[in-house]
C-alpha cells in the first residue's frame, strides 16, 4: 500500500481495489485482453484522481500488499493500517464506479464529522464507498460482513444501527459490460472520461455478471492486499 505522506488531516481515502491485471482477469469487459487490461487502468487511475482532487492524504491496496484468507481480512487489515498511521476515520472505496467524483468524496469527508458510518449504496445491495471513524470500527465484526454479496448494504446498516449513518445517492458500481453500459449513459456527454471508456467499450460483449462490487483499492506510502470495496 502506498501512503501521500501528509498527516495534517485526520481522515484519509483508501484505495482497496485490485491492479489493472489482475481485476482484468476477472472482469472481462472490453473485446480484447489488451484493450481490457487498458480499461481497468483508466479505471484505477480515474480513483487515484478522484482522490488526490480532494487534498486528502490518501492509500492504494491491492494483491500485492493486501493480507488475510478471506475478503473481510483483507479490507479489515487495510483500514485499520491506516488507522494505525495516526488517522481518525477512512473513507474507502474501490474501482468500479465511474460515476464516483471527487464531491462524493468530499461529502464523505464532512459526514464522517457528525456520523459514525458513511455508506455510498450501489443498484445490487452493495456499496461503492464506505466511510468509518475510528472510535467505533469494530475490526471483528467488520469482518464478518458478507463481502461481496447484494447483502453488504443491509449488513452495514445492521452493524451500525445503534450509531448515526449517513448516506451518498445511489451510483453504479461496474462488474460487467452492461453494468459500464448503464454508468457511461448518465455520464455528461461533455465528459471527457466518459468518451476514454466509450472508446474501449464500442463492441460490448456482454459478461456473466461477477457479483462482486466496491471491495478493494491500494496506493500510498505502504503495502496492503486487496480488491474492490464492497459489492461493497
Amino acid at each position: 500500500m502506498n501512503l501521500i505522506m501528509d498527516y495534517s488531516n485526520t481522515t484519509a481515502i483508501l484505495l482497496f481495489v485490485q491492479s489493472e491485471k489482475r481485476v482484468s482477469a476477472l472482469k472481462p469487459i472490453a473485446s480484447c485482453s489488451k484493450q481490457n487490461v487498458l480499461l481497468w487502468k483508466k479505471m484505477n487511475d480515474h480513483s487515484i484522481k478522484i482522490s488526490q482532487q480532494t487534498k486528502l492524504p490518501y492509500f492504494i491496496s491491492n494483491e500485492n500488499d493486501q493480507m488475510g484468507a478471506t475478503f473481510g481480512e483483507r479490507i479489515t487489515h487495510s483500514i485499520e493500517t491506516v488507522f494505525a498511521k495516526g488517522f481518525e476515520k477512512v473513507i474507502v472505496i474501490g474501482n468500479d464506479c465511474i460515476e464516483l467524483k471527487t464531491h462524493h468524496l468530499l461529502q464523505a469527508e464532512r459526514d464522517l464529522k457528525r456520523n459514525d458510518l458513511v455508506i455510498g449504496p450501489d443498484y445490487s445491495g452493495g456499496a461503492y464507498l464506505i466511510g468509518v471513524t475510528k472510535l467505533k470500527y469494530n475490526a471483528e465484526l467488520f469482518k464478518t460482513i458478507p463481502w461481496q454479496t447484494k447483502s453488504v448494504f443491509t449488513a452495514l446498516q445492521t452493524l451500525y444501527k445503534k450509531q448515526p449513518i449517513a448516506y451518498l445517492p445511489y451510483l453504479n458500481d461496474c462488474n460487467n459490460a452492461f453494468d459500464f453500459k448503464q454508468a457511461t449513459q448518465k455520464l455528461s456527454f461533455s465528459d471527457s472520461f466518459r468518451k476514454i471508456l466509450l472508446s474501449f467499450l464500442s463492441n460490448f460483449v456482454v459478461q456473466i455478471d461477477f457479483e462482486t462490487r466496491l471491495y478493494s483499492s491500494d496506493y500510498h506510502a505502504f503495502n496492503f492486499n486487496k480488491g474492490s470495496p464492497f459489492n461493497v
